[in-house]
């Protein structure tokens, strides 16, 4: 399957293919974990299917703190050989996706009160350099009070003895995890959005040999066979594991996570910084004109499906904030978005919550489901080589070895840093791009990487359009299908732009409505979905709030 075959408008001929002929590894569920277990199926020759069953990327895949961490918050555990794994593996992510991952320099300021202090502060970013495998222009440096309140003016002088600086990198969370699904149907994996898991379908021995999944756009029924099945539907692992068997010894426990959105001359910090207050940690993070904070960390139990974020939650950043940068005197009414999600943990019972594993882990049943639970966002690309491994040795299966480390994702076939570079001020050049403004190319090539001219051309058809032609470009080599899938998890103008994805929302609509033929009613309806979104991100539930 090529990329142009990854098309909202070729999701059906995709099923059909899926339920035609038996797959090596039908893989439920389309987020990061997923994503990634496909394109290492596919990149060894693996007949290789997922299915998704709303968005690609639409659960804890797009709701991250957006960042390729490498591993540094985990010094604190004396967790070492995650440190080692995610530092590794950060250099990988860069590597394969230029256009996506980008090195920002991260301030972590000492606190009066707070854990770390100047010497273990210097001896842990030392020992992080060390395992992280961090290359000699990225190391980091300390900074004493004085340079500290230089560097960052809006710190709390009373609270602040100095600094680390070391390099983090920052990334499109949902953008990393779609391009990582589209260069998977490159290498020829079938996926489709939009299609749930009714029942596992189990063979005379109790054998699960296949699925009947249901097309949630259609209604149209498929019985997909595969020789082995892979649940990767994160937090959602458990509701799978349950159409199998009953859930017993390790499961899922939800940890929600939320951030907070002001526009950048609210929270003007002149470069990322990540922070200490109470023991928690909280990032900074300016991006596109904006600064996000989070992630506060709290059990959920209530609705999965529709997960906002609570008063409380935003009291709590803001009195972070307020203690670190009490010159600022921020408050809810200076918020302009927010995002909530949940982390799949793994607890077991007996456990406090204090012991849950935030390793990822692999569980196979008596039928012979395969589940992948945990991990982070950074450490994908290994957790998929585990479960391969996993399934080779299960199936007695000979294959070749994983490969993903040197396959470069779509759109981010980039040599080098210079040869990025040279590569984004040729499309500047580009006669398609000459009425374009620069910022706008420039976020062209941040987003879409070297794919950006199929972009700028569609623009072009649409008559200059940039939402309109953006939009066709999405629906047509993206499997956009709905404007959610567009303005949250292909663009994020809804969490960093809102006001421009609300005034949008009529031409956006119109090109979806024209090329997946929507009637007026479903054109009103995927409208007032985008409406509420942006709506309840700024209206703050009660903790004891019926949802």
């Amino acid at each position: 399957m090529t990329s142009s075959d990854f098309s909202a408008l070729k999701r059906h001929s995709l099923l059909e293919k899926m339920a035609e002929t038996p797959l090596n590894i039908l893989i439920i569920g389309g987020g990061i974990t997923g994503s990634g277990i496909a394109l290492d199926a596919a990149s060894r020759g693996m007949r290789t299917g997922l299915i998704e069953k709303k968005d690609f990327a639409s659960g804890t895949s797009s709701k991250s703190g957006k960042l390729i961490h490498g591993g540094l918050k985990y010094l604190q555990q004396l967790d070492f050989a995650v440190i080692r794994e995610t530092g590794r593996e950060r250099d990988v992510v860069y590597r394969n996706a230029r256009h996506l991952v980008r090195p920002i320099r991260m301030l972590f300021p000492l606190m009066k009160n707070e854990s770390f202090t100047l010497p273990t502060l210097k001896l842990g970013l030392t020992v992080y350099d060390q395992l992280a495998g961090v290359s000699e222009d990225e190391r980091h440096e300390v900074l004493s009070r004085r340079k500290t309140l230089k560097k960052e003016p809006l710190l709390n002088p009373g609270t602040t003895k100095g600094s680390g600086r070391y390099v983090e990198y920052r990334t499109d969370d949902s953008r990393l995890t779609l391009e990582v699904i589209k260069t998977a149907a490159e290498y020829g994996a079938l996926a489709a959005n939009y299609v749930t898991m009714e029942e596992l379908i189990k063979d005379g021995t109790g054998k699960a040999v296949g699925v009947k999944a249901v097309d949630v756009e259609t209604g149209r029924s498929y019985s997909i066979y595969a020789d082995f099945i892979v649940n990767a539907a994160g937090p959602w692992v458990d509701k799978v594991r349950i159409k199998d068997a009953p859930v017993t010894g390790k499961h899922m426990v939800l940890a929600k996570g939320i951030h907070i959105v002001f526009p950048h001359e609210r929270l003007p910090v002149q470069e990322s910084i990540y922070f200490q207050h109470k023991g928690r940690m909280i990032a900074v993070i300016p991006r596109e004109g904006c600064t996000y904070v989070g992630s506060t960390e709290s059990l959920y139990e209530k609705d999965m499906e529709h997960i906002l974020v609570e008063r409380e939650e935003v009291d709590y950043l803001l009195s972070c904030l307020h203690a670190a940068f009490p010159s600022l005197s921020l408050s809810a009414d200076d918020i302009i978005s927010s995002w909530a999600g949940v982390r799949p943990l793994i607890g077991e019972k007996g456990r406090p919550p204090a012991e849950l594993s935030r390793h990822d882990d692999i569980f196979y049943s008596d039928s012979g489901l395969v589940t992948i639970a945990g991990g982070k966002l950074t450490g994908y690309r290994k957790m998929a080589e585990r479960v391969l491994s996993f399934i080779c040795e299960k199936g007695n299966l000979l294959t070749s070895a994983s490969r993903t480390d040197a396959i470069p994702l779509t759109g981010g076939s980039f040599g080098s840093d210079f040869h990025f570079e040279s590569c984004l001020q040729e499309l500047k050049a580009s006669p398609d791009a000459a009425d374009l403004p620069s910022p706008a190319v420039e976020e062209y090539f941040y987003r879409y990487g070297r794919h950006a001219d199929q972009v700028i051309q569609m623009i072009q058809e649409a008559g200059g359009h940039r939402i309109k032609g953006e939009a066709a470009y999405t629906i047509e080599n993206e499997s956009a299908c709905t404007l959610m899938d567009f303005f949250e998890r292909r663009t994020s103008l809804v969490l960093f732009a809102p006001d421009k994805a609300s005034s949008s929302l009529e031409d956006a609509a119109e090109v979806f409505a024209s090329r997946l033929h929507w009637d007026q009613e479903r054109t009103s309806s995927e409208i007032e979905t985008v409406r509420r979104f942006l709506q309840e991100s700024l209206q703050f539930q009660k903790e004891d709030s019926q949802l």
